[in-house]
């Protein structure tokens, strides 16, 4: 599994790791251990390119990802 699938488990497991995501995205996954290229992924919101990368059965963890503001 890689980090960013590890990374959208916990988001969607750890409350504490989302309201820390929320307030500062980049820098909560760049202390979680993702690449450049991934965190760039994250925040472009290009779903095909993360569902590649995550696969279909984490989409879900994909939706809070995308929308760390809401």
């Amino acid at each position: 599994m890689s980090k960013l699938q590890q990374f959208a488990q916990a988001l969607s497991a750890d409350a504490g790791l989302l309201e820390a995501y929320k307030a500062d995205p980049k820098g909560v996954m760049l202390a979680n251990g993702l690449t450049k290229q991934e965190i760039e992924l994250v925040l472009s919101g290009d779903i095909n390119g993360l569902k590649a990368q995550l696969g279909d059965s984490l989409m879900q963890a994909y939706v809070v990802i995308a929308t760390p503001t809401e």
